[in-house]
């Protein structure tokens, strides 16, 4: 099981920061033994101010760092990237686009999911050789926003794609959770990654966070308990709940 590290402040800017450094640290570790370092993003609420962090706190990362940073999404909805329901849009408003004009980032480190395109299993097929290309299919760094029913990326409790090991990332078809058609890292990703980030941010949160805590549930009740497996790294747990 990884170690957990909470992050927690009552105020969601401070906490947002907070996290920034957590994240830059985790960054520079990995730094010290790989030349590549992939990175998924996630959508949705939780995870908005920590991505306008990041753009304001760029200049705590350096340059060498940044150079080693790779993109991949969490999950992505089947849209076209200028959808409002667009992961990749959300990302590249609140800090991606920042870091390209200012040249700490060049686009071949950025590997948006084409949710538009007509065969999405080919685009997937694509989508995991380009992730072996670029680390042998290792997500280091999982940023995972958790639902109020503990899902993370498009993985919901008691659904079949927590059995599935057949990629490093899945097309669910008929999630729970509108819209329906959707992309997500495997089970197989969180349990390899060396530093998740999971956010539980708001009341709603607090069952998640609590079934979460709970030793005796497993992750078909709660799918974000996967990122507490794997024998390596920390399990960080972004929250402003007490």
């Amino acid at each position: 099981m990884k170690n957990i590290e909470r992050i927690y402040d009552a105020d969601r800017s401070e906490l947002a920061i907070s996290t920034t450094k957590y994240f830059f640290s985790a960054i520079k570790d990995l730094s010290n033994s790989a030349d590549r370092i992939v990175v998924s993003l996630s959508g949705g609420r939780s995870v908005q101010d920590f991505f306008s962090a990041i753009r304001k706190k760029s200049d705590l990362l350096s340059r060498q760092n940044w150079k080693k940073l790779h993109f991949f999404w969490t999950d992505e909805r089947l849209v076209p990237p200028d959808s409002d329901d667009s992961n990749y849009r959300l990302a590249s408003k609140l800090f991606l686009d920042r870091l390209l004009e200012d040249g700490l980032l060049v686009e071949g480190q950025i590997h948006r999911f084409p949710g538009e395109r007509t065969n999405v299993r080919d685009a997937l097929v694509e989508y995991r050789e380009e992730l072996d290309s670029v680390s042998r299919g290792i997500v280091h760094v999982p940023i995972m926003g958790v639902g109020s029913d503990g899902h993370v990326g498009s993985l919901f409790p008691h659904r079949p794609e927590l059995d599935d090991s057949s990629g490093r990332f899945l097309l669910v078809e008929d999630s729970p959770k509108p819209p329906a058609k959707r992309i997500t890292v495997s089970p197989k990703v969180i349990v390899e990654s060396v530093y998740p980030f999971l956010f539980f941010l708001g009341d709603e949160k607090r069952e998640a966070y609590d079934c979460f805590r709970r030793e005796e549930t497993t992750y078909f009740d709660c799918p974000c308990k996967l990122a507490r497996s794997g024998s390596t790294g920390v399990c960080y747990v972004v929250t402003d709940l007490k």
